[in-house]
């Protein structure tokens, strides 16, 4: 006790000299190895001891203590449990047993909130038993899943928040289950109250940071990620949120080495590997990223969120197919969409009456998809139809606003649970629920398999099946799902008469400039499209355009291009075909959706990517009088590869559409009549307006008609 140990090992060694039965002793010499990290030694000698006295409860405590100590839950979990065989109302060790069990999987962490809530009852007062209790509740209660232990978890916190309003780490606790609520606002606070009190707590820091880059305040999130690692160089979760933080700002090179940073601290963090897959996808490294992800999902199976990111990331590799997509999907869903569906629904079963949507998307902010979702709910029929709005975005924006104000009921969701949306969904009488993320990022499929509305939907926006079979349809056309797409679908596919795309410029669209060649002297081939899209096969593509085409240029531009990485990694995938860096634009793009579509007009041709081909951007070319040349497809190609030439085909442009063997001789043929190429230019926005692409109203009436034919199904069911 005095700290004179070696003085203490030789007496205990000379007691078991004179009697080796002295269990105490024994006990008591495997407490000292422990102390001195001779773990083996002290796990033997206390073995022994408990042989010898196999009714001391003390001996397996200890022995718990030690093996917790040095990162061994299992062996650990098991001196617990026979020491709580013995002890039973021992609250300390039902503590420290609870304590130490939350390092396995979801069965582990049911088990500890059981032995932590089992330290409470002992000890009313014992602070730490009820913050543990509460966080590992709030753990297995994650947001978007299950909430039945929510109103438990919330009452432990605030109990013991009370107990010591001013200890950080109480308070630090309540931040992150309040963060794992979903209550952005209460963890934001408790975060900072956790900072006040403790200035350089590097888990707050780290958890801040994250927290900042979710609610849109991004450059502050980085910053406090940097602090915390400051205070603490080796926190591997600093250096993961610093990498998302880095990858929503666009400097995907800092995100990968901030993953890689993560990486060397622990080199089997599931997080880290997922966000350098993300950083390296977005650099246009594909290929690169795929075994990431796969390697992530391994680690955390329970991560349905990077299973997602991983079928997403499969949409851009050359070659894949629908059935592989479909298995993946599938695999999904039966690991992530098993919730038991709902009692049948109450809704008046009358076919002709007026049907309230419900739509649900992350994406009703600034983001690509926004524009072509604000025109055609715009364009919905209100005396046929009442429009839900469901926003699972965590960042709104002034678009966003823009949303709000269309709806005739709006749901901020991002904080609710998949159990908790679904039962809005169904008390608010929700007639068809329309899905339009797919597995795409602000995802809430788990609320689908609960059956929350009669009518369930999905949309082939996103073009890929969501693996679940609990749909009543997935809406598409003969376009992008020709005869035979069935079999690649877990939906059932209701194709539209007509394109389900629609596009109309924005208000804030400039008027069309003149052909750029006609001041430049040379033809400038352009894509604005994410470097996702910019594959080994549209690099090759793209370059076969360049040499048909001599002196001409080519202009790239997105987010990316403000990292040092990602330029450094496109120059050198076209110089892999010949393509000379002094033949690329390179430029980043403005502020505000007039300056960045201002920018087609220094583009005279317009580029589209393989195998996955640009939606919006494509319709924002051809609307700023750029002509697009997009690639044919080939039969056995995803959906993915088909929009460009769908695009066309309804704009009545195609002859833009190219087998990839001719692609280079029809953008050199496009190129060669400057005269006729000026011309299509001052054309295009009338010509896209006046086409069924540019009818929205005529997809409005052809979705409204699509929610119709499938509620009167439903009602003929109902009776």
């Amino acid at each position: 006790m005095n700290g004179r140990l070696a003085e203490a090992e030789i007496l205990y060694g000379r007691i078991l000299e004179a009697a080796p039965e002295q269990a105490d002793a024994r006990h008591l010499l495997g407490v000292l190895c422990g102390q001195t990290e001779r773990v083996e030694q002290a796990a033997a000698l206390i073995g022994a001891a408990m042989a010898l006295r196999p009714d001391a409860a003390d001996y397996p405590a200890n022995l718990a203590n030690i093996l917790d100590a040095v990162g061994q839950p299992e062996r650990a979990a098991a001196a617990h449990r026979r020491a709580l065989s013995l002890a039973p109302d021992a609250a300390e060790s039902w503590y420290r047993f609870g304590n130490a069990l939350p390092h396995g999987g979801t069965h582990l962490r049911e088990a500890a909130v059981a032995a932590l809530e089992r330290a409470v009852r002992l000890v009313p007062g014992d602070h730490r038993a009820a913050g543990r209790a509460a966080l590992l509740l709030q753990i297995m209660a994650r947001p978007h899943r299950d909430a039945g232990r929510r109103v438990e978890a919330a009452a432990l916190l605030e109990r013991s928040v009370g107990l010591l309003p001013e200890d950080a780490g109480i308070r630090f606790d309540r931040a992150a289950a309040l963060y794992a609520l979903g209550d952005r606002s209460g963890a934001m606070r408790e975060f900072r109250h956790t900072l006040a009190l403790a200035p350089g707590h590097a888990e707050a820091l780290s958890n801040l940071g994250l927290l900042l880059d979710e609610t849109g305040r991004t450059t502050d999130g980085a910053t406090a990620c940097r602090r915390a690692l400051a205070v603490q160089p080796g926190h591997v979760e600093g250096w993961v949120n610093l990498s998302a933080a880095c990858e929503t700002l666009g400097r995907y090179g800092a995100a990968a080495e901030a993953a890689r940073r993560a990486l060397t601290v622990q080199p089997g963090h599931a997080g880290a590997f997922s966000n350098l897959a993300g950083a390296l996808g977005l650099m246009g490294r594909v290929e690169e990223s795929l075994p990431l992800l796969q390697r992530a999902v391994r680690l955390d199976p329970d991560d349905r969120d990077a299973r997602s990111r991983y079928l997403c990331a499969l949409l851009y590799r050359s070659g894949q197919d629908g059935a592989g997509l479909l298995e993946e999907s599938r695999r999904w869903a039966e690991r992530f969409a098993v919730a038991a569906p709902l009692p049948p629904p109450a809704n008046d079963p009358d076919p002709n009456r007026r049907l309230r949507i419900g739509l649900v998307s992350g994406d009703f902010r600034n983001h690509a998809f926004s524009f072509y979702m604000e025109p055609l709910f715009r364009a919905f029929d209100r005396s046929a139809v009442e429009l839900f709005f469901y926003s699972t975005a965590t960042a709104p924006d002034a678009k966003t606003e823009r949303f709000r104000a269309l709806a005739d009921r709006w749901c901020d969701a991002a904080a609710l649970t998949e159990e908790e949306l679904a039962a809005r969904v169904r008390r608010d009488g929700v007639d068809v629920l329309v899905d339009l993320a797919s597995h795409t990022a602000g995802n809430r499929l788990g609320i689908f398999t609960r059956r929350p509305a009669p009518v369930q939907v999905t949309t082939a926006v996103n073009i890929v099946t969501t693996g679940i079979d609990r749909f009543d349809a997935c809406i598409t056309d003969a376009l992008l799902a020709p005869p035979g797409e069935e079999a690649h679908y877990a939906e059932p596919l209701l194709r539209l008469p007509r394109f389900s795309w629609a596009y109309q410029g924005p208000p804030e669209a400039p008027e069309v400039g003149p052909l750029p060649a006609l001041r430049n002297g040379f033809i400038t081939f352009g894509s604005f499209n994410n470097l996702s899209k910019i594959t080994e096969e549209t690099a090759a593509l793209w370059a076969g355009v360049l040499r048909a085409v001599p002196n001409s240029r080519l202009l790239l531009k997105y987010k990316a291009m403000r990292d040092p990485a990602s330029r450094a990694h496109l120059t050198a995938l076209f110089a892999c075909h010949g393509v000379s860096s002094d033949r690329l634009e390179l430029r980043r793009p403005p502020a505000g959706i007039r300056a960045n579509l201002a920018d087609y007009n220094d583009v005279d041709i317009g580029l589209d990517p393989t195998p996955y081909n640009g939606h919006t951007t494509t319709c924002e070319a051809l609307w700023m009088g750029v002509p697009v040349i997009v690639p044919a497809g080939r039969p056995q190609d995803l959906g993915i590869a088909r929009v460009g030439s769908a695009i066309m085909v309804s704009a009545g442009l195609s002859d833009l559409i190219a087998p990839d063997a001719a692609y280079a001789a029809r953008a050199a043929a496009l190129a060669a009549d400057r005269e006729a190429l000026a011309v299509l230019r001052a054309e295009l926005r009338s010509r896209v307006a006046a086409s069924p692409l540019g009818d929205v109203p005529a997809l409005a009436r052809a979705y409204e008609a699509a929610f119709r034919t499938l509620w009167r199904r439903w009602c003929a069911t109902a009776d």
